[in-house]
């Protein structure tokens, strides 16, 4: 094995690619290094703070206790302790289980993604876009986006209870095919059977990973390749013909404008290219001919001699396009029921499992996708001709959209009215926050929504949401200032015309001007993000050649922060956020500490972290024990 576990990682991955099954991985996991680069990882998540089913949480974490688990997993007596049930409300008014797993947990878990990874994410589908280094929704839109063309129905899936109904058996015999070593298969089995706490009451975990495990998206992405590898073949064996006839009208049109051309070219000649009687006429046919051919398909979109299917994947949401009749988009649903029921023994959701004709709009991952309905003409200039030619761009082709409902539900959520009635509220929550912090609150959300709906082909229409959100902003400065919308619009405008700003002084005295984020200053991608191709890394493996973060050398000079000291064991105390520590009246001297390096971590000693929890030592004293 490799001295440097981020070495041997690489060598797992390359293994993996060419097709040859991984062993040793439990051992890998005796590697201090991995630990701390987890923990690393893991440490800026303000989640961390949140209990499990103890009062542990990454609060006084160290390097002893890094050791206490490798250990453990030594000596074969590790367990994952059960996780905690809790529930967070959904889009729809129902509430999804979320499990909260101890923060020693979740750092083995962690190590164990990083391994998986590695195994699995270079044999992974292109097809396959959630929970993957280097893809999101946005690569998932862009495909439907640039290789649906030309197609006519649409298979909505969604499988369901996916999380919840996982077979744990299904998943690890897949995951075997891959790993071949028994001791990192049955940590990974106890991960998933080790229970869940609700309401202080144990209850086993037959199936299902839980939502919130640090392990459970590539578990579940695993699981799906076995669907992404079925939907593969299927799309192998459904495709037929090479192209679609040629429309028998459009043909027809065509020949009439050549006949005509020639005809006039033919004339012009035998009359010297004087005009001649009867030539308006003609030309005025062969341009009624032209504007009849750009409405006429020129192929047959009902060929049934030409078929093909396209599968886009998002975590446990898919969606299939077909070129063909809705009997095989029907017959194909029902063989996707089947594999998944016998193979995977998951349930399609008859609910939501739609089949839709591409000319009405498909609701996707927040987005709307349908068939362009106008038909856009352009001139190209082919290599083969001197003149441009008149081309239809837009035929067959997706357009994505931006659902006006969630447009409408933003603004109310957020705070900023209704775009119905265009009614605009000030946010009382916002009332005691400074004027800047109200105004990055204003433009973090706006640059939120308008970042998620970049590759919208109506992308101009948030343009509401945004004027609806500055009227809000001015109504919430007026009523912190208690004064008007319209004095507060005009004091704000003197610095830049037409743009809202607020004037800070820096450190150097300098004034500086903080504008309210306007929709045409922030950058709309062109055209659509390509997803990578087959034979691109897509995850390279850069920790190997990156030294270690200044938050791991900290860690690893075992030197307390506050008082100095080199013996005994140290813990790393952690705040959730800074801002909390700035609101608290009394500051206690590692509060100023933290504030002052900008960070919500800090090194300690045993003693000085439980002091200053247990606060049974004056600031003036600790103060004076800093070297």
């Amino acid at each position: 094995m490799a001295t440097n576990p981020f070495h041997q990682l690489d060598v797992i991955r390359k293994a993996s690619q060419k097709g040859n099954i991984i062993t040793d991985c439990y051992r890998l996991m005796y590697n201090k290094e991995l630990w701390i680069k987890a923990y690393a990882k893991l440490y800026p998540n303000p989640g961390n703070l949140t209990k499990g089913t103890s009062n542990e949480t990454i609060d006084g974490f160290s390097l002893h206790k890094i050791d206490n688990i490798i250990e453990q997993l030594k000596a074969g007596t590790f367990r994952f302790a059960p996780v905690r049930r809790v529930y967070i409300p959904k889009s729809n008014g129902k509430k999804r289980p979320l499990g909260v797993p101890k923060f020693k947990d979740k750092m083995v878990q962690e190590v164990m993604r990083m391994i998986l990874e590695n195994v699995f994410e270079p044999v992974f589908s292109d097809n396959s876009h959630g929970f993957r280094e280097g893809r999101s929704c946005h690569t998932a839109l862009s495909q439907i986006k640039n290789t649906w063309k030309g197609l006519t129905w649409c298979i909505e899936g969604d499988i369901k209870g996916f999380f919840d109904h996982i077979d744990h058996t299904v998943l690890l015999k897949l995951i075997s095919k891959k790993i071949n070593d028994h001791r990192f298969l049955l940590l990974l089995h106890n991960a998933l059977t080790s229970g869940v706490m609700k309401n202080w009451t144990y209850n086993k975990t037959y199936s299902g990973t839980p939502q919130g495990g640090i392990i459970s998206p590539i578990l579940a992405n695993i699981l799906l390749h076995e669907f992404d590898l079925f939907m593969e073949r299927q799309m192998k064996a459904f495709d037929k013909g090479k192209n679609r006839a040629r429309n028998e009208e459009y043909i027809k049109v065509r020949s009439k404008i050549s006949t005509l051309t020639r005809k006039i070219t033919r004339l012009d000649e035998r009359n010297g290219h004087s005009h001649w009687q009867g030539r308006e006429e003609l030309v005025l046919n062969i341009q009624e001919l032209k504007a009849k051919q750009l409405e006429v398909p020129s192929i047959d979109p009902m060929d049934q001699n030409y078929q093909r299917m396209k599968y886009v994947r998002y975590a446990d949401d898919f969606v299939i396009g077909i070129a063909g009749s809705k009997q095989s988009a029907l017959k194909m649903k029902e063989t996707i029921r089947s594999f998944l029921e016998q193979e995977l023994h998951l349930e399609l959701s008859d609910e939501k499992t739609l089949i839709t004709h591409l000319e009405n709009p498909i609701p996707f991952i927040g987005y709307e996708f349908r068939r362009w309905n106008e038909v856009k003409v352009k001139r190209v200039l082919y290599k083969n001709q001197k003149h441009p030619l008149k081309k239809r761009t837009l035929s067959g082709a997706i357009k994505l959209e931006i659902p006006e409902k969630k447009i409408k539900e933003f603004a109310i959520e957020n705070g900023y009215g209704n775009l119905d009635t265009f009614k605009i509220i000030h946010r009382a929550k916002l009332i005691n926050n400074s004027e800047m912090e109200i105004l990055h609150t204003y433009n973090a959300e706006l640059r939120g929504i308008a970042n998620f709906y970049k590759l919208a082909n109506n992308y101009h229409h948030l343009d509401k949401l945004f004027y609806l959100a500055e009227s809000s902003f001015i109504k919430t400065i007026a009523n912190k200032r208690r004064s008007t919308s319209r004095k507060v619009a005009y004091s704000m405008r003197t610095h830049k015309q037409g743009v809202l700003c607020l004037v800070r002084k820096d450190k150097h005295g300098n004034e500086k001007l903080h504008q309210f984020v306007k929709l045409k200053d922030l950058p709309k991608h062109k055209g659509a993000i390509k997803a990578d191709t087959p034979d691109i890394d897509i995850l390279v493996n850069t920790m190997k050649y990156s030294g270690r973060t200044e938050f791991e050398q900290r860690l690893l000079a075992n030197k307390c922060e506050a008082c100095g000291t080199t013996e005994g064991q140290m813990e790393v105390h952690h705040v959730r956020k800074l801002k909390d520590l700035k609101k608290k009246k009394h500051l206690t001297y590692l509060d100023k500490k933290m504030i002052e390096r900008n960070r919500k971590t800090i090194v300690l000693c045993y003693k000085c972290h439980h002091d200053h929890h247990e606060q049974q030592i004056p600031i003036s004293q600790l103060a004076s024990r800093i070297r």
